[in-house]
């Protein structure tokens, strides 16, 4: 006991070595964390594995894919250029030809479909104005918008409808007659 009294001193203070203290704390802590942590550490370390192995597969079919449709662009752009090259060679060997009596061939060709499109549209203009088609259609709308029943507004809307397909079928009609006639 006298040992004891004379290392705590008189028997009243204790002194403590704060450095030997904390140096022991600090091991002690830093065994039972390492221990702690280590299973979590393990797992995360093995999910950020795997996270690795899944991108890298995704990375791989992503270049894989993308290499395809690089692949068919490429092959079309060929086509492309294949074709516009070929069309450039006709254009080419089409160049001396067009001649001036080809072109009055041609006009020659197109004279009766001129012709039967003035004609039509002299028949339709003349026969619109005649009926008064511009001011029929004009007072049709006006009643469709005075119309505040919706039954009121269909009957119009198909009648206005079946006159304007009646009117196209005589134009078309009187087309073919004409067509007939000068062929």
């Amino acid at each position: 006991m006298g040992e004891l009294k004379q290392v705590v001193g008189n028997g009243r203070t204790v002194r403590i070595d704060v450095n030997r203290l904390s140096e022991h704390a600090v091991g002690v802590l830093d065994d039972r964390l390492a221990r702690a942590v280590e299973g979590p550490v393990q797992r995360v370390e093995h999910t950020l594995d795997e996270v690795e192995q899944r991108v890298a597969a995704i990375g791989t079919q992503k270049a894989s894919e993308a290499a395809q449709t690089v692949e068919k662009v490429t092959d079309k752009a060929d086509e492309l250029v294949a074709s516009v090259s070929r069309a450039e060679r006709r254009l080419a060997a089409l160049k001396g030809r067009l001649t001036w009596t080809t072109v009055g061939r041609v006009s020659l060709t197109l004279l009766p479909l001129f012709a039967a499109l003035i004609l039509v549209g002299g028949l339709v203009w003349g026969v619109g104005h005649v009926f008064g088609i511009g001011p029929l259609f004009g007072w049709a709308w006006a009643s469709f918008t005075a119309a505040s029943a919706w039954w009121a507004k269909a009957l119009i809307a198909v009648g206005t409808l079946v006159g304007a397909g009646f009117f196209v079928l005589l134009v078309l009609r009187v087309s073919e007659w004409i067509y007939e006639e000068l062929r």
